[in-house]
């Protein structure tokens, strides 16, 4: 692999991958939060419009970080000042959105369990108490990012016995808590709609082929959500482990190597902007039910610029899969 290679290919995805996914995500994450804002309010649902809000916040605040990136050459409190905020204002606005999506994941499985005292957790008051909590949580958890975080020999970052400690922080907080959540619940979730789908089938056909539309589609939506969020999300803790190993295990790295590990980093970074702007393509390819609001939400915006009453189309049984009923 060439030196120019190594050197030209993380300068291009800078300046062109942040700006084509900030695009993408936002418009989606703005489409989400209309489409789901049209629907009956729900805790999973305020989960979900929380965390497209979250990802807006943090797709523009990093694309503005990545695209105009800001130099500490002159290491004053100014300096200082914006590259705590740069390491903490993302990883809190990153953990809040992941955080909302396991809340989601969570709410599913309650509202399927059979427990009545479970499913009665399931309202939208507690949801934005929870919602709450996380919000003043996540800043003071995260606090050691801001304290710790410094500038050495002009570059903005973390260093020393930090550097360790960050790194685990990463692995477990981004690569491993929140994907093992997320499979466990939406397991448990989906084993609870089963045993539901047991429990009704003497009943009529209708609900029986009803029972089974909203297993098969809360099964795509959770394997899609998992999947897609190990394959964007485990990559940057792991290139951060192997970071840190190299750099207690050589004394000196040669500038080629130096120069790879820079290459993934940039890559594994930039996945995580995929998965940020992912969610609103997930739901439109996975959801029939959310395919079929988009596209009503389309048509009365078309007859809205022509001047034309908007529609309520009557909605078929098998597209009554409302995100109270299926979505993790």
């Amino acid at each position: 692999m060439s030196t120019s290679f190594l050197v030209t290919i993380p300068s291009q995805l800078n300046h062109y991958g942040y700006p084509i996914f900030l695009t993408l995500g936002n418009i989606g994450n703005i489409c989400i939060v209309i489409v789901f804002s049209r629907q009956r309010q729900n805790a999973c649902l305020i989960y979900l419009l929380s965390s497209a809000v979250l990802n807006d916040l943090y797709l523009t605040f990093n694309s503005f970080i990545e695209i105009f990136p800001f130099y500490y050459g002159d290491e004053t409190i100014r300096s200082f000042t914006l590259c705590k905020i740069r390491f903490y204002v993302s990883n809190v606005l990153g953990q809040l959105a992941k955080t909302m999506i396991v809340l989601a994941c969570i709410d599913r499985f309650m509202i399927a369990s059979k427990n009545a005292n479970l499913r009665a957790l399931s309202t939208p008051k507690r949801a934005k108490r929870f919602i709450f909590i996380a919000i003043l949580l996540w800043p003071l958890f995260a606090s050691h990012i801001a304290i710790m975080t410094t500038i050495i020999n002009r570059q903005c970052g973390t260093f020393n016995i930090y550097s360790t400690i960050y790194t685990i922080y990463t692995i477990l907080f981004v690569g491993l808590i929140p994907p093992i959540l997320l499979g466990i619940f939406g397991y448990l979730s989906y084993r609870n709609m089963r045993q539901i789908q047991m429990r009704v089938r003497p009943s009529y056909n209708s609900t029986n082929n009803l029972v089974r539309r909203r297993d098969r589609e809360l099964l795509i939506i959770v394997i899609s959500e998992v999947f897609v969020y190990v394959l964007t999300t485990t990559f940057y803790p792991l290139i951060l482990l192997e970071i840190m190993i190299s750099r207690y295990l050589m004394s000196t790295k040669s500038i080629q190597y130096s120069q790879i590990e820079n290459f993934i980093f940039t890559i594994a970074f930039l996945l995580l902007f995929v998965n940020n702007s992912m969610p609103f393509y997930i739901y439109l390819i996975s959801s029939k039910s959310f395919r079929h609001d988009f596209k009503e939400l389309i048509i009365n915006c078309y007859r809205k610029l022509r001047n034309k009453p908007s529609i309520t189309p009557v909605r078929p049984a098998h597209l009554t899969l409302t995100l109270r009923d299926t979505h993790v």
